[in-house]
């Protein structure tokens, strides 16, 4: 078997980065070699290297969204960062790039156009971001997490909803073992606030508020970010009895295998995530995201009675908790919205993924078992 470079361009994001390392690990499991083209100053240069891939430095370059001097400024930065790309892919002996989104991917893909690699895209909400807009007209090849997202993006390139890619790793934590971790009861309900890699201020003053309940029956495990953490710190000093405050967490197997009830924003990749486990949510979708993907995506959890929404516009910390106590409160309802969540769970589509990858790499498809 002849070992293929794939390049993974993107992020900003959990919801960039994640999927491409759960796509990443599926190629690296094969024998094949993965880099990482991203900026080492965003979240990528935290967690892809950790994680045992090589990081190849290619600065995010965003798009003004107004002013002449600013879009030069732009189109110059855009093709600096594409030419270094260039070089790199050559230096790497590239034979495909997998694009998923976020400012940084567009120089890498442009370059593997430029210079003939195949080259995929894989979007992962429902709006598509500008980056993977840019990047459809010159893709060899985009895969969709929904199938409402074909027709949103321009170019002539074939399409194929997959659905968002999940590390199937995240299957792996154990409900005891984790809540021994955190210092949490066994024997009290559990409810999990994460605002994503980055945080959410919003999502920390709901967690604030059922940290200081009065009479809270439940436990709280409360994820608040890096960027926020010692403000959420200094707010909860002491922190209250039944109450875990995390920075950043890298083994959110644990967390989700911890709680009973999850509060979240509604990004694809962690909805990827709550419904292969089968973990009810409350979901918060973030205002500032591309034509409101994140509601979008929410709404279509809520039809299917995973998951309560509620619009951040419209969030009352005091009524939002009178809804999340009655549900963990209610094992039943619980249970049923764990059912239908798992019911909307995939869990073999960065293997897929792979699949059509390492196609596009030349790598023959696998032969059908006998």
């Amino acid at each position: 078997m002849a070992v293929r470079t794939v390049v993974l361009a993107g992020g900003g994001t959990g919801g960039h980065v994640y999927p491409a390392l759960s796509v990443g690990d599926a190629v690296r499991d094969r024998g094949h070699r993965v880099l990482y083209y991203g900026d080492p100053d965003r979240l990528e240069g935290r967690v892809v290297e950790p994680r045992g891939y090589t990081l190849r430095p290619v600065r995010a370059v965003g798009y003004p969204r107004s002013g002449v001097l600013g879009r030069i400024r732009f189109a110059l930065a855009l093709v600096g960062a594409t030419l270094r790309s260039a070089r790199w892919l050559r230096k790497d002996g590239a034979d495909v790039v997998l694009g998923v989104g976020g400012y940084v991917s567009a120089p890498t893909v442009l370059a593997a156009w430029l210079l003939g690699i195949p080259r995929i895209i894989h979007e992962a909400n429902v709006a598509p971001g500008l980056a993977n807009r840019l990047c459809a007209r010159v893709a060899s090849r985009i895969l969709l997490t929904y199938e409402a997202t074909a027709h949103r993006l321009p170019g002539r390139a074939p399409r194929e909803t997959v659905g968002c890619p999940v590390n199937p790793k995240v299957l792996e934590g154990d409900r005891a073992s984790a809540r021994t971790r955190y210092g949490l009861s066994p024997d009290r309900p559990v409810l999990l606030v994460v605002g994503g890699s980055l945080g959410a201020a919003r999502l920390n003053d709901l967690a604030l508020a059922a940290a200081r309940l009065p009479g809270r029956t439940f436990q709280v495990l409360h994820i608040a970010g890096p960027r926020y953490f010692a403000d959420v710190r200094a707010a909860l000093d002491p922190v209250p009895e039944g109450v875990v405050l995390v920075d950043y967490e890298h083994r959110m197997a644990d967390a989700y295998a911890a709680a009973d009830l999850v509060v979240c924003r509604a990004g694809s990749s962690t909805l990827a995530e709550v419904t292969l486990l089968g973990r009810p949510t409350v979901l918060v979708p973030s205002p500032n995201v591309t034509d409101n993907h994140q509601e979008a995506n929410a709404r279509g959890l809520e039809a299917a009675g995973a998951a309560l929404v509620m619009v951040e516009r419209d969030l009352e910390p005091a009524q939002a908790l009178d809804r999340i106590s009655s549900l963990l409160n209610d094992a039943s309802t619980l249970e049923a919205m764990g059912r239908a969540a798992r019911a909307l769970g995939r869990g073999d589509t960065a293997d897929h993924i792979a699949d059509i990858v390492l196609a596009e790499a030349g790598e023959p498809a696998p032969r059908s078992p006998t």
